[in-house]
């Protein structure tokens, strides 16, 4: 079975996959304002973040605002508590997933994150990790009043995923 945690319950670890579906949207900033405090930014998701060749620069100074502006935290793995659960993600996943989940996991928060093969990995561990998808965050706002249906279907719209699983409804 499947956890998920409101934003608002729980601090979640951002991946780059989330921070880009909602940059791409044009909402990074806007969505994450909603739960100040709430959200953590590996540092490795922060290199692939602004390693992102049309937007990365972009992404970093709305990333850096955010730092600014207390709505996100920039973290660290710390090797000792996380680092041999990030190595062995690492086996299969990139930095900024694997970063990710492995703060996740040690810190005993929810995971932000699009890609599958990352979401299927925090279901396979002990404890399971509860993640988000990006149109579940889009939910979550609805759900907690701070968007409407339509608002939430239209920066989903935005980002232009058009795979009929994912969708905001």
């Amino acid at each position: 079975m499947r956890l998920v945690v409101s934003p608002l319950k729980s601090p979640y670890v951002l991946d780059n996959s989330v921070i880009s579906t909602l940059h791409k949207a044009n909402a990074l900033a806007r969505v994450l304002d909603f739960w100040p405090g709430q959200w953590l930014i590996p540092l490795e998701v922060r290199t692939e973040a602004a390693a992102w060749k049309a937007e990365g620069h972009r992404v970093s100074t709305v990333l850096d605002d955010l730092y600014a502006r207390r709505i996100i935290t920039f973290v660290a793995i710390d090797p000792r508590a996380e680092g041999a659960l990030f190595a062995q993600i690492s086996r299969t996943l990139g930095q900024g997933e694997s970063a990710t989940i492995a703060i996740a996991c040690r810190r005993q928060f929810g995971a932000a994150l699009d890609d599958y093969t990352a979401r299927r990995a925090c279901e396979r561990l002990v404890p399971q990790v509860p993640w988000l998808a990006s149109e579940e965050v889009l939910l979550c706002a609805v759900n907690e009043g701070h968007l409407t249906r339509n608002e939430a279907r239209a920066i989903w719209a935005a980002t232009n995923i058009h795979d009929p699983r994912r969708q905001v409804l």
